[in-house]
């Protein structure tokens, strides 16, 4: 009996033992700090923990949009503790692979509720309407106060201004190039020589796009591809499209009066390009714009299209989940978007995604120091070769897991050529009234003038002085 009680009291002591020692928060340990937690207190009750929750999207090839801000964390938790500071940092949060409309809903809902992240990651665009709604504060001081900004190229901080202030800090970048079948060019007839040289051309303004449709259209014609698989633009609403437009000529944004601008002539151009696509040269299908990505995918990685367009991250894509072989994607050339006209300029467009601070967050400054620690050559180009994306750090180029990846290094040079969407409040406005006149002319609902008519009388309507037509 004396035994049994004793066994008893001896479990007991090691059961509350084994308690105590998982709910110790031993702020100086640093064991894990920087990790996500689930307790969502916020600033505990002895002030020494700051817990800060950051909300990221992407596919899972780039969770690094999360995970090198608590890789940050736990950076910046050791240099706290050498500096003999009681304060740790606790990373919570999510990265989602969903719809971005539903993660910026969700967004909108939580700032509404008062439930808003510390740490939001979004596109450039949403700057504007942003900040003009309160949902984020502006970051001048802490990109003055922090070194590790210094290093982001000049060009990026361009896509995070509005109305003179800088409300984000860039996170990564992109081009999207045109992708093509060498092995289809050479069936053409084309020399080893004149395949290596096209993006050359491309850059040049020697290749223009009613090029690129005239020899999509000749392989069809030589049975190399189906009707219909000569070119594979994007399939769905997106900012790819304006690349056309910039392509053309087109303008979107006066900065000395901080309005959007259409361009009638430019417009024009961009419609008939896509009007002729599916029409004139039938290198497109009629009922192409609504195809499910899956679909397309499968199509390009298949060779099945023979020129497609997409940004730099889809190759790590079509690698992990299309199973892309190493060499089918030799195979592969890519190049910029092509001048809409001889002697043009070719293009591409980025999309910067960018962290911003929410104005719900007690804790900027400490959001800020996390984002600083996080904007390094060594955790950017980790992103950037895993999900290949662009350098965001001119340091980026010196690395050498940067510098010895071919394609990054390859595509780097496309920022010189690079676009961005605008920042202004109704840029959505703008965008949908744009690609439902694309949709028309290519479903053959409009001729490309009627579009441009209608879209200029919706905007003129919608915007009034917001936007300038020219």
């Amino acid at each position: 009996m004396y035994h049994g009680k004793k066994r008893t009291l001896l479990v007991s002591l090691l059961v509350l033992s084994l308690i105590l020692a998982s709910c110790s928060t031993d702020p100086a340990s640093g064991g894990d700090s920087g990790e996500a937690d689930s307790s969502g207190d916020g600033v505990k009750a002895d002030g020494d923990t700051v817990t800060l929750e950051v909300w990221t999207i992407g596919k899972p090839q780039e969770e690094h949009r999360m995970e090198n801000i608590k890789e940050a964390a736990k950076q910046l938790n050791e240099q706290l503790e050498a500096e003999g500071e009681a304060t740790r940092i606790v990373i919570e949060g999510k990265h989602e692979d969903v719809d971005w409309n539903d993660y910026k809903q969700q967004f909108t809902l939580a700032v509404e509720s008062n439930k808003a992240p510390d740490i939001i990651l979004s596109g450039h665009e949403d700057v504007a309407p942003w900040s003009q709604a309160g949902y984020i504060v502006p970051l001048d001081e802490y990109v003055e106060e922090h070194e590790q900004f210094d290093d982001v190229y000049d060009v990026l901080w361009e896509s995070v201004q509005y109305k003179g202030n800088t409300w984000a800090i860039p996170q990564d970048v992109e081009a999207r190039p045109i992708y093509y079948q060498k092995e289809y060019l050479k069936e053409l007839g084309w020399s080893d020589e004149e395949i290596d040289a096209l993006p050359e051309k491309i850059e040049s303004g020697d290749f223009t796009l009613y090029d690129l449709l005239e020899t999509a259209n000749k392989a069809q014609e030589q049975g190399i591809v189906k009707e219909g698989h000569g070119f594979f633009h994007r399939p769905q609403q997106g900012n790819d499209f304006y690349m056309f437009y910039y392509a053309f000529g087109g303008e979107m944004f006066d900065d000395t009066e901080g309005k959007l601008v259409l361009d009638r002539e430019a417009l024009l151009k961009f419609y008939q390009f896509f009007h002729d696509t599916v029409f004139e040269y039938e290198t497109t299908p009629e009922d192409f714009i609504g195809m499910e990505w899956d679909i397309w995918h499968k199509t390009v990685t298949s060779k099945e299209a023979f020129i497609s367009q997409a940004g730099t991250w889809t190759v790590a894509e079509w690698k992990e989940q299309y199973n892309l072989s190493e060499e089918d994607w030799e195979n592969m050339g890519y190049a910029l978007v092509p001048a809409g006209e001889k002697g043009g300029t070719p293009v591409t467009l980025s999309h910067p995604l960018v962290y911003m601070i929410t104005s719900e967050s007690e804790h900027p400054d400490w959001a800020a120091r996390v984002l600083a620690m996080a904007t390094t050559p060594e955790l950017n180009t980790k992103h950037a070769v895993e999900s290949n994306h662009l350098a965001i750090l001119e340091t980026q180029e010196e690395d050498p897991d940067y510098a010895n990846d071919p394609f990054l290094s390859d595509v780097t040079y496309m920022l010189q050529y690079t676009t961005y969407l605008p920042n202004h409040e109704q840029f959505g406005t703008y965008d949908e009234a744009v690609f439902r006149g694309l949709t028309a002319v290519e479903a053959g609902q409009m001729v490309p003038q009627e579009a441009v008519d209608i879209v200029v009388e919706e905007l003129e309507r919608q915007l009034g002085d917001e936007v300038i037509i020219r």
